[in-house]
């Protein structure tokens, strides 16, 4: 379960970098408004704060920083799924493989606090 929390530190470090600094490296984000890059600054603003809690948790590793991990986790994964989903429904295809891929990792984490109960 180590290598988890690494995997999701490292994701949402470098998904956070992206979207914070080059929002316009996001194909989608071509020609968009201001406030579109904002939002799309403030979600990646969000993921690398919650990518170094996932780092400290894998450089301190234990028992309780693991288990408040998995529980914060949880819902971040299952409410972007959820706002991608949403996205996806109004015809914003792309936002299909964001949506799946932070359902994939909400269900594993899942997986992982029932496992550690």
């Amino acid at each position: 379960m180590k290598t988890f929390v690494l995997i999701n530190a490292i994701l949402e470090l470098v998904a956070g970098m992206v979207l914070f600094l080059s929002p316009s490296a996001v194909p989608e984000m071509k020609g968009e408004t201001a406030m579109a890059y904002t939002f799309t600054r403030m979600y990646g603003g969000a993921a690398i704060a919650l990518g170094y809690y996932a780092w400290m948790v894998w450089r301190n590793y234990g028992p309780g920083p693991v288990a408040r991990f998995l529980k914060t986790f949880v819902f971040f994964h299952a409410l972007v799924a959820t706002a991608a989903f949403f996205g996806y429904s109004q015809g914003i295809n792309s936002f299909i493989g964001v949506c799946m891929l932070h359902l994939i990792l909400a269900l594993a984490t899942g997986y992982f606090i029932l496992k550690n109960r």
